[in-house]
């Protein structure tokens, strides 16, 4: 069996959140994520959700 140290002070990485949909960073161009459990939402995301809700969804790119 091989034993190997551990570094004294591992470095945490922490990743900017991210919208689980369309994966803009926080931050990004003034998106503002709204968060839930283990996932992102952005703003331009809910309102595209809300345009679908109320049937003003505009037809798919081709």
């Amino acid at each position: 069996m091989i034993w190997r140290r551990r570094p004294k002070s591992p470095k945490v990485v922490r990743h900017k959140p991210r919208c689980s949909f369309c994966g803009k960073e926080k931050g990004e161009r003034g998106v503002q994520l709204v968060a839930g459990p283990g996932v992102y939402i952005c703003s331009e995301c809910i309102s595209v959700a809300n345009d679908i809700l109320r049937g003003h969804n505009p037809p798919a790119p081709a």
